[in-house]
Parts: structure tokens; sequence; C-alpha cells
């Protein structure tokens, strides 16, 4: 059952392992998960990335399974014998247990609500595992007022934004046809095209997000994407950003009056388009000074972009660079491949060899068709 585990470990991972950079990285997210510590050397044997004449121990292989969401080996040995196909699940009582789940949920918090968040990230891990449910559990969820707001608007599914996600965005529409949500998918689609390089679906996407009226008391990540899209869009244009910058800072106002110490889901969409489109000196701005508002004690959402920005002012200063290994997303099940292609692109390059840091990142871009990153280095 081995290569069935290792298989679940890199789908919970996010990513192959490679190398042992990875099973350092591997290491660390083991134990933010589970709270257990795996040596990385016990990691680099188990891969194969060294030579042993030694198996994993019991204990080992259970805490590898606790970390792939499995209570022991015979949990995974089922799944690897009997499969996961419809025939061995009743999928129309898995389909409506999990509608139900956002159809009878109660109303919408104020704020973060990480019971909900958590819950979506879990039901997209068992749909992974199950694909032929997806886009009839997406048509089904985007008719619930908690489907829409915690699946789709909350919990923006970047790894598979050129995939499911993204095609499953028409859904929500259909269930939620109002201004506000009509910006919302528009302007995510003009991410998705902007990251696979595709102009033309871009204008079109743009052509019908510039006919919408924008209200001021939209919700803040309503007007994030809208101001990300448009930042996206300037780019491809090679148009100047001041009237952009200018209306953001105009709802960041607005946004930072009404809504106090709220998640800050605004400035980290905005930071993040200002960086992806090199403008590092104004995504700072959104950066805020206090981020105690974020879950756990190691992580923060806008750890990336600090880490990116730090990268870029080393290059003009002597800046100690962040290696830790931080949870860098609230979102972070949803973001893995993202990350980790935007980690790399804008990480130092290695001349003239061949890594494979660089050829994972290959099959990142191939997976998720952000072929963006594939010829443009930051």
């Amino acid at each position: 059952m081995l290569p069935a585990l290792r298989k679940e470990i890199e789908n919970s991972f996010g990513r192959k392992i490679l190398s042992s950079r990875d099973c350092l990285q591997l290491v660390d997210d083991i134990y933010q998960k589970t709270g257990y510590n795996i040596n990385g050397n016990t990691l680099r044997r188990f891969f194969g990335l060294v030579k042993t004449a030694y198996s994993a121990s019991p204990s080992t292989l259970t805490i590898l399974s606790k970390y792939c969401g499995f209570n022991s080996m015979d949990e995974i040995e089922k799944i690897a014998v009997n499969g996961t196909t419809d025939s061995s699940i009743n999928s129309e009582e898995v389909l409506r247990y999990l509608i139900s789940l956002f159809r009878d949920a109660p109303a919408l918090a104020t704020g973060e609500d990480h019971f909900f968040l958590s819950l979506v990230q879990q039901t997209i891990v068992f749909l992974e595992r199950n694909p032929s449910l997806i886009d009839r559990f997406q048509r089904e969820i985007a008719k619930t007022p908690a489907g829409q707001y915690y699946y789709f608007e909350q919990s923006v599914n970047m790894d598979r934004l050129n995939g499911y996600y993204g095609d499953g965005l028409r859904h929500y529409l259909r269930g939620k046809n109002t201004n506000e949500a009509r910006i919302f998918a528009h302007s995510l689609q003009i991410f998705r095209y902007w990251l696979t390089r595709n102009t033309e679906y871009m204008e079109r996407h743009m052509a019908e997000l510039l006919n919408l009226h924008v209200s001021q008391n939209y919700p803040s990540h309503i007007l994030g994407r809208y101001i990300a899209a448009k930042l996206l869009y300037a780019a491809i244009k090679e148009e100047s950003i001041d009237r952009i910058l200018a209306e953001a800072k105009k709802y960041h106002t607005i946004i930072k009056i009404s809504h106090g110490n709220s998640f800050p889901d605004f400035e980290l969409i905005v930071c993040e388009a200002l960086i992806l489109t090199g403008h590092p000196d104004e995504a700072g701005e959104y950066i805020p000074p206090n981020k105690s508002f974020f879950p756990g004690t190691t992580s923060s959402a806008f750890g990336l972009w600090e880490d990116i920005l730090k990268i870029k002012r080393s290059h003009k200063e002597k800046v100690p660079r962040n290696n830790n290994q931080a949870v860098y997303s609230h979102n972070h099940h949803l973001t893995k491949r993202y990350t980790i292609i935007v980690k790399h692109s804008f990480g130092r390059p290695v001349k003239n060899k061949i890594t494979s840091r660089s050829v994972q990142l290959g099959d990142l871009l191939r997976e998720t068709g952000f072929v963006r990153f594939s010829q443009e280095k930051q």
C-alpha cells in the first residue's frame, strides 16, 4: 500500500516530492496539520530519495495516514483496492448529504466563519477523489446563499481556477443573478485568463465588467476583485494605473471606516494584483502593520507577498530573507499549487542548471494552465 500512501501524501501536499527541500517543507506541513514531527531523513527514505534497506515504521505510517485524513493504513488499503468510483459509493446519497450542508446552513455570519471554510476545504478534498460529482455539486450549491458565499466567494480555488472551479462560476452566476455577483465572476475570469495568457477572453470579460455599476457599499472582497481585475487588464494594455490606485484608495478608506478590524480581504487581493503586475512599492501600502487577527501563530495570509517584497528589495540592499515554511494563505489547501508557482517564479533563478525545482514548476504550470509564469520572470 506504500505507493497508494505516497500518492495520497502528494495530493494532500499539493505537489510531487522530488527533492530534499520538498521533504523539509513536508515536515512543516505535517506538523501544521497533525501536530506530529517526522524527521526529514525519514521522508527522504520513504520517497526513495535516499537508498535504504529499512521500511518505514508503523508509527510513521500512522502519522502519514493521519496527514492525508485517514485514521490508519487500513483505510488507505480499502481505497486502493476498491477504488472510489461511483460503483463503490452511492453518489446520490453523497450528493444529497453535501448539498444539504450548504442548503440548511444558518444565516451567513459576519466576517470569516472558520468552521464553514474548513468544511468547504474538506468537501473539495472528497470531490477531487470523486470528480464525477463535482459539476452536479457545484450546480446545486450555487443555488444556496451559503454555497454562493462560502464555496464560491470566500474559498476561491486558485489551483482549479482554470478548471472546474472557474467553469463552475457559470452556475454561481445563474444562482446569484445580482450586479455584485457579476462583478465578482467577471473579475475572477479576468484573473483566470491573465494567468493563462488568453487576451481574447480577458477582453470579453472586461467589456462585461465595465458595463456594470459598482457601488462603494459592496462587500470588500467584491471591490477587491474588481480593482484587481482592472490592474491586471491595465498591465496587459500597458496603461497607467494612477486612476485605478485612486479608486482603490477611495474604496479602502470606506472599508476601513465601515468594517473596522475585519479580515482584510480587500487589502490582500489588491496587494496580490499589484505584485503580480510589477508594482511592489504600491503593494506594500496594502499590507497591514498589525496582523494579529489571522488564525494561528505562525501563518499570515500576507506572508507570501511580504517574502516576495523582501526578495525584490534584497536585489538593491542586503535584506535577510525569510526562509520559514509558514502556511501562507487562510485558504492554503486551495492555493497550494498556485503559491508554489508564484514562489518559484519570483525566486532567484539558478542559471544553466536543470533542477528538481524547475521540473516541478513545469509540471505545475501544465497542471494549472498558468503559463503566465512560464516565460515571464519577475
